[in-house]
């Protein structure tokens, strides 16, 4: 592989690396459990439950915990006032929520490990490396606003479909979804989720601002090492 090529390749690399971190780590926000304790009040999940806001948030937290990877975490079968609470079938999906989310944030500290190699590498070496660092810190800024965007207007146009697309793609079909009265549904309801897309859409397109002010700040630092 010719230099150029080479210098291309371990550039989109190293964008690939800053738009994986940013979307992973943008994510760990909403796994806090102030985030889930303030999201089921605000969504209403006590009247959708029947629940009160106490136990509602407890139940909340235990689905926050038992995703996140907290040990020792049980979600309880069934109600104290005896109705149902997390079916079988549910308590698999959460397992697969799990492993998703195990699976990411093993891929985001890769990747940020990844990218701080890369960023070592140009700063370190020679100053034209500069420019392949601020190359690719642009890149993953546009990369991840550009999917912020698309996304987002593929779930104001269909909700519905962008979200059974969006869980397709990290579940088998037919496994994420549950009765309209089931309590995962009405714990978590579609308004959780929309505000919950909002909040890390948000968050990634800070993330991108940063990648952005790091370029710029890359590209002063090379013009002052030239000059």
């Amino acid at each position: 592989m010719k230099p150029g090529w080479t210098r291309r390749v371990v550039t989109v690399c190293g964008g690939v690396a800053f738009t994986v971190v940013v979307f992973g780590f943008s994510f760990q926000p909403l796994l806090l459990p102030a985030y889930t304790a303030s999201l089921v009040i605000t969504v209403d999940a006590p009247a959708r439950t029947g629940l009160p806001p106490e136990q509602a948030q407890a139940l909340a937290e235990d689905v926050r915990a038992f995703v996140a990877g907290a040990r020792g975490v049980e979600l309880p079968g069934q109600l104290p006032d005896g109705r149902p609470a997390f079916e079988p079938d549910a308590v698999e999906h959460l397992v697969d929520v799990r492993e998703v989310v195990a699976a990411g944030r093993a891929v985001a500290w890769m990747a940020l490990l990844l990218g701080c190699a890369w960023a070592a590498w140009c700063l370190l070496g020679p100053v034209e490396r500069r420019d392949l660092l601020a190359r690719s810190l642009r890149g993953a800024a546009l990369a991840v606003a550009a999917t912020v965007a698309i996304a987002a207007l593929a779930a104001v146009a269909d909700f519905d479909t962008f979200f059974a697309r969006f869980h397709d793609v990290f579940f088998e079909p037919g496994t994420w979804t549950f009765p309209a009265d089931a309590l995962l549904i009405r714990l978590f309801p579609e308004s959780f989720w929309v505000a919950s897309g909002i909040w890390w859409g948000g968050l990634s397109l800070l993330g991108a601002a940063l990648l952005a002010v790091c370029a710029r700040l890359v590209v002063r630092y090379r013009s002052e090492r030239t000059t």
